[in-house]
This record gives C-alpha cells, structure tokens and sequence, in this order.
C-alpha cells in the first residue's frame, strides 16, 4: 500500500526537547540511548500491548482510505512492517519475527531496514532483538505505566554486542560509523514523535478492535 500523502493526518507530534534523552557508551563501545517521553494523554497499557501484537498486518480505513496500520503511526517515516516467518496466524508474540523499513532525519537521510525478533510483549513493555550471524547487535525496549495523567513511556535502545567472537570489531569500527551524533539524535526524535503520536488516533483505532484486521474510522461522522 502507498504512504498516506503529506498532511493526510493531522497527528500532533511532540518534540525532542519535551523528553528526557540520556546517551551513554559503555566501556566495549556499545551505544545506548534512552528516552522518557511526556505523558501521553488518553493511552493506556492495554492499548499499547494491543497495539504492538496487531501493528504488522492491521488495515485501517480513514475517511475512506486504507492504509498499513504502520505507516498511519508515523506516516513520514515508516516505509513498511510485514512479518518475517511463512507461517502465523493471530496476534504477534514473544518468538516472532517481523522485517521492517523506516526513514528518519530532517530530510530523510537515515535509514533503518531490518529483521528482529520480539523477545518481550506484554501490558508492561515490549522487546525487539536485531540478530546476525548468531550475534545480538541491537536491543530496542519499551517500558509502559499507566498513571492518571496518561501513558508513562521510557525507551531504550542499545546498539553494539555484548560479548562474542566479532565483539571488539562491531563496537570499535562499525557501531561508530553506523550512529554518530546526528544520527543519534534523528533516531531519538523520530521515536518521541512515534510515541506521541498515538495520543491522536490509537483511543479510536483501540475502541474499534471487534471490527478485526480491517477497522474502519470515518472522522467526519464519527468523531
């Protein structure tokens, strides 16, 4: 499916300076980068854990146009998310493996395509794992919190391997050259504006879920 066009949503997106952003490097050279987002209002647990089980193959019908529940989360930067394994049926769980393409940057100029394998999904947080030649190099985690406010969400992502036979050459050539300082910090506000987008439509793509895979919204006439 195309991308939903420029300004087809009108989701309110948060900027970086309105989270909390730590980046450290530890001692073999793996990179990690966190992030507190402010609240997001209207959002809750349950809808998140919902969210991350259905977001590779949900279809959703917005004002009569359909489009990848995916590239509606963030319609400038998701190219696509399809699931990795031949055989699947229902809601993605722990053990499943999902290939996705995304772009970041002011004018696009990072970009992220990868198979990873979801090591943790459940009302408390969800886990991705990029896996190769046998070696763990990136882990990205999301912690939630449901609070009165809102969703309480922090993010950390860790790029590099911990240990194994490539160790030092992936952390001290490779993990330099594949996220310096500039891509560090796209990566940083795309996942802000991801997160924060879902205060404008997930409440209402969530309270539609009996309709299945293929929910429809119509914002005119439904609210």
């Amino acid at each position: 499916m195309e991308l939903p066009p420029p300004g087809a949503f009108d989701w309110s997106l948060r900027g970086l300076e309105e989270a909390e952003t730590v980046f450290t490097q530890s001692r073999d050279g793996r990179i990690i980068m966190e992030v507190r987002h402010p609240v997001v209002a209207g959002v809750t647990c349950e809808m998140v854990h919902w969210w991350f089980g259905v977001y590779a193959h949900l279809k959703l019908q917005i004002d009569g146009d359909v489009f990848d529940a995916f590239k509606v989360w963030h319609p400038r930067d998701h190219k696509y998310l399809r699931r990795a394994d031949a055989e699947w049926s229902g809601p993605l769980r722990p053990g499943d493996r999902v290939s996705l393409s995304e772009a970041y940057g002011p004018s696009q100029e990072y970009s992220n395509t990868e198979t990873v394998q979801i090591v943790r999904l459940d009302q408390q947080g969800f886990g991705l794992r990029a896996i190769r030649l046998g070696l763990t190099v990136a882990d990205l985690s999301y912690a939630f919190d449901d609070t009165p406010e809102g969703l309480e969400v922090s993010t950390r992502l860790c790029v590099g391997v911990a240990n194994g036979w490539a160790k030092t050459l992936i952390n001290q050539v490779f993990v330099p050259l594949l996220f310096d300082e500039k891509k560090t910090e796209a990566w940083m506000l795309h996942n802000v504006e991801e997160v924060s987008s879902w205060a404008s439509f997930l409440p209402e793509v969530f309270a539609r879920r009996e309709q299945g895979d293929f929910i429809v919204w119509d914002r005119d006439t439904e609210g």
